[in-house]
Formats: structure tokens, C-alpha cells, sequence
């Protein structure tokens, strides 16, 4: 439990699948993870746009249209609730790993979404964004538009990068929740916190290969167990 909160002026939370599991969304990595389908994570790698589009961002859409009617789980409204509660002077920025868009929907204000989103869609001939509406994938330009998603292959968005680097700098707790830890750049968030002296904790299912050597505390179970239990006021 998070009993020495005001003692914290500049709190990071990165966020992976676990958090978004309860709500009903399968996770990546690990035995049943998305990516452990080799055709499923060929398609999400940014050459399928060029060498099977259609298959590949049908696959996105199937993704997008998965997320309707889906709700916060307890611990996306916790972090929201936490961040609500904070004083003025305090700073709370959530990184977050996943494309769901369930953080905003919790409540939460200062979200980073460092690997994109699939609400919003991109045209790469014109560079157009839209918010497409249910139906079918959407096409701008005479091709099919493409996620706003970071692919297989692609660099992280800059002002994503840049916030995330601006966070990290100068944070005093950092809290890894729902993640293995293992996917770089995120993977080295920890030892950025660690550069400040910055207190780490790992809230996650199971504690992977190296966790209790990277984060000075790890506590294992439930994303909705722990987190509205270490961020209680």
C-alpha cells in the first residue's frame, strides 16, 4: 500500500497487457499470447503493409472492432482515482505499452501512448488521421489506411519517446504493472528511474527471468488485486 504517496512528486506507471487481460483482451507475449501465432505476428510487422495489406490490416481492425463495449477494468480505474486524488504539485504520467485506449476511459489524464493507438487510423499517402467509424477497414487515397499502432519494424512516435525520456528523467517511484519486462525500449525504463534513485516496483502475474534484480520490489498476482492495493489513499 502506497501509504507515503505525498512523499512522491513525479510518479511513472508503464503498463503492458495484464492490466487490459480482465477486461477481456488477450496479451502478446507467453503461452496463448497473440505474437505466439508466427502468421499473426508476421502480419504485424510493418513489411506486411507493403507485401499483404488487406491481410494485414484486417487483422488491425479485427483488433479495433474487439475493443467496442469493452470497459476499465479495477485497475485502470484505481490508477485514475489515484491520479484524481493527487496534489497540485504532483506529477503522475502513465506510459502505457497497449493500443486500447482504456486508461482514457478510466479517467486517467496523463496518458503516454508509447506504442500508438487503434482508434485512430493513418493514410501514408497524405499523412491524414481519422477516427473511422464502425464498418468496414477504412481507405483514403486509394489504398487501404493503416493503424496508428507501432508495428514490428517501426521506431516509437518521437513526442512519445520525448515524453516518455522528460518522465523518466526526473522520477522519484516508477511502477511497472501487467508487463514481462523483456521488449525494448521500455525494457530499460527502470534502469532510467534507477538513474534518479527513483523507487521501482513490479505489479505483475508471475515475476519473469531478472525481475528481482531490476526493480527493488516485485509483488506477484492479479493486475486488479494489486494495483487498487498498492495505490489505496
Amino acid at each position: 500500500m502506497l501509504r507515503d504517496a505525498g512523499t512522491y512528486k513525479n510518479i511513472v506507471v508503464l503498463t503492458g497487457a495484464g492490466i487490459s487481460a480482465s477486461a477481456g483482451l488477450p496479451t502478446y507475449r507467453g503461452p496463448g499470447g497473440l505474437w505466439s501465432d508466427r502468421d499473426l505476428a508476421a502480419l504485424s510487422h510493418t513489411s506486411a503493409l507493403q507485401t499483404r495489406r488487406r491481410r494485414a490490416t484486417d487483422l488491425f481492425w479485427s483488433m479495433r472492432s474487439a475493443l467496442a463495449g469493452l470497459v476499465p477494468t479495477p485497475a485502470h480505474r484505481a490508477l485514475a482515482a489515484f491520479e484524481a486524488g493527487l496534489p497540485p504539485d504532483a506529477r503522475f504520467t502513465i506510459i502505457t505499452q497497449n493500443v486500447d485506449g482504456l486508461h482514457q476511459a478510466a479517467g486517467s489524464r496523463n496518458v503516454c501512448e508509447y506504442h500508438g493507438s487503434l482508434a485512430r487510423w493513418r493514410c501514408e499517402e497524405c499523412d491524414a488521421v481519422i477516427d473511422p467509424p464502425p464498418g468496414d477497414p477504412p481507405e483514403h487515397c486509394g489504398e487501404r489506411m493503416r493503424p496508428c499502432a507501432v508495428l514490428f519494424g517501426e521506431m516509437i512516435p518521437v513526442d512519445a519517446e520525448r515524453t516518455a525520456k522528460h518522465a523518466l528523467r526526473d522520477c522519484d517511484l516508477f511502477v511497472a504493472i501487467g508487463t514481462s519486462g523483456t521488449v525494448e525500449p521500455a525494457a530499460s525504463f527502470v534502469s532510467w528511474a534507477h538513474y534518479n534513485n527513483a523507487r521501482s516496483v513490479l505489479l505483475n502475474l508471475e515475476a519473469f527471468e531478472g525481475a528481482r534484480q531490476q526493480f527493488r520490489e516485485v509483488r506477484t498476482g492479479s493486475a486488479d488485486e494489486l494495483v487498487p492495493a498498492f495505490f489505496r489513499e
